[in-house]
C-alpha cells in the first residue's frame, strides 16, 4: 500500500486544530472528541446549536456539526457562525447522500455513517492542507 494512501498517514497530515464538534448523539460526538483528541486536535464539544454558539469562535480552526440538531439545524449553524468568521471551514454530517448542501471551497459533506479516514480527508480540503498529488 503506498504510505499516502494509508489511512493513518492521512489522519497524521493534519497540524493540531482546535475543532468545535455540535453532534446531539452523545455516543457518536464521544467517539469523535475522542479520535480526534487522539489525532493531536483540540475538541470543543456541544450538543445544540446554543451551545455551540457559546464557545469562543475566534478560537476554532474549524467547525464540524450534524445537519440535524435539537434546536435547528446545523445549516443555520454554520450561517451564524460565519457571519462572525466567513471562511471558517465547516464540515456537515448528514444521513442523506442528497443532502442538497451548497457546498463551498471552505466547506464539505461526510454522510453517515463515515469513518475516520472520510472525515479527516475532508478536513484536509476544508482546511486547505491536502496533500498534493
Amino acid at each position: 500500500m503506498n504510505p499516502s494512501n494509508n489511512p493513518e498517514s492521512k489522519m497524521r497530515s493534519l497540524p493540531p486544530l482546535r475543532i468545535l464538534l455540535c453532534e446531539d448523539e452523545q455516543l457518536i460526538r464521544m467517539l469523535l472528541a475522542d479520535t480526534l483528541s487522539h489525532k493531536g486536535h483540540h475538541v470543543f464539544e456541544a450538543s445544540s446549536a446554543k451551545t455551540a454558539l457559546q464557545h469562543d469562535l475566534d478560537n476554532v480552526d474549524v467547525l464540524i456539526t450534524d445537519i440535524g440538531l435539537p434546536d435547528g439545524s446545523g445549516i443555520d449553524l454554520a450561517q451564524a457562525v460565519r457571519i462572525r468568521r466567513p471562511n471558517l471551514p465547516v464540515i456537515y454530517a448528514t444521513g442523506h447522500a442528497d443532502h442538497g448542501l451548497t457546498l463551498d471551497a471552505h466547506s464539505a459533506a461526510v454522510i453517515k455513517p463515515y469513518g475516520a479516514e472520510k472525515l479527516f480527508e475532508a478536513m484536509e480540503r476544508v482546511t486547505g492542507h491536502a496533500p498534493s498529488v
